[in-house]
């Protein structure tokens, strides 16, 4: 077997709405669906007796992030899981306004001067669901 691309990526949300709103208003991304995911959601209604409240957001490629409402709140700190991330490509342009633009919208910057690659340079933060986000930029 090989791997052919990522179909999707899916993170987990304790508020879908905040969620939401965080990857369209500050990551311009494009939401096309809010509910309850009652086509693909069958085990986890099974495991949940629910099935999932998801979000379908776009990003300029046509790559898909789903955001899954979590069946119960919970609390995590600044690497809980590690440095697991999420890495999302931004133009030159954009990354220059990005720190500017990511502490206006007041989110947390973690890693706000940029690390510096051969292959690219990036800024850290979390979204408003505490996933650690990489933003990147080819150099």
């Amino acid at each position: 077997m090989k791997v052919k691309q990522i179909y999707h990526i899916s993170l987990p949300c304790n508020d879908l709405e905040r969620g939401v709103k965080f990857y369209t208003d500050v990551l311009g991304m494009k939401c096309t669906k809010i509910g309850y995911d009652t086509e693909s959601g069958g085990l986890y209604k099974d495991k949940y007796g629910m099935f999932p409240n998801i979000a379908r957001l776009f990003m300029e490629d046509g790559m898909c992030l789903v955001l899954f409402q979590r069946p119960e709140e919970i609390d995590r700190g600044d690497f809980d899981e590690g440095t697991s991330h999420l890495a999302l490509e931004v133009s030159p342009e954009d990354f220059e306004k990005a720190n500017d633009e990511l502490t206006k919208a007041g989110v947390r910057v973690t890693i706000d001067k940029p690390v510096v690659r051969p292959t690219g340079k990036a800024i850290y933060f979390y979204d408003t669901e505490q996933n650690y986000i990489q933003l990147w930029s080819r150099p």
